[in-house]
């Protein structure tokens, strides 16, 4: 009698705990934020001659928002990142990002002349990089990724002294 009432027991105690979903495996439990590396690279160019362009900056950006009482002002641009291109024009530009710190798949980069009248005078400006169609390597893992990169090549137009 006692053999089958410990059996009945047993048996009872591992179908409640398999219904109430108790098993013997640690739950893999993950907090974090989903996060890529995003690279950028390529040459910036002078838009007529097509010529390499050195001395140029070029970053990652963001605008931080001030919420004021009657709406949202804009800030100047803040940087993450920057890179300056060499004799070749040639730039590579990568960050790690956080999904709040991009919106969807564009990221603006801004392009600075930072060498003064040296190669000529460019109007700073930015521009937003659509990583939709990035290539995308490394391994995913967890909240990561991998790592997206888009290659760039940047026409800039000589400043009007006038």
């Amino acid at each position: 009698m006692k053999k089958s009432l410990l059996k009945f027991v047993n048996i009872f105690l591992a179908a409640l705990l398999t219904v109430l979903g108790f098993s013997c495996e640690e739950p893999l439990e993950e907090y974090g934020v989903p996060n890529a590396d995003y690279t950028v690279k390529g040459k910036v160019i002078e838009k007529d001659s097509k010529t390499p362009i050195k001395g140029i900056r070029v970053g990652f950006s963001y605008f931080p928002q001030i919420i004021a009482m009657y709406g949202i002002i804009q800030t100047d641009y803040r940087t993450y990142n920057a890179d300056t291109t060499d004799t070749s024009g040639e730039y590579n530009l990568s960050e790690h990002f956080y999904i709040g710190e991009i919106q969807g798949d564009t990221i603006p980069v801004y392009i600075q002349d930072i060498d003064g009248a040296e190669n000529g005078l460019y109007r700073d400006t930015v521009i937003n990089v659509d990583f939709e169609n990035a290539v995308k390597s490394g391994k995913a893992k967890n909240w990561y990724s991998g790592e997206y990169t888009v290659e760039l090549d940047i026409e800039l137009n000589k400043e009007n002294n006038e």
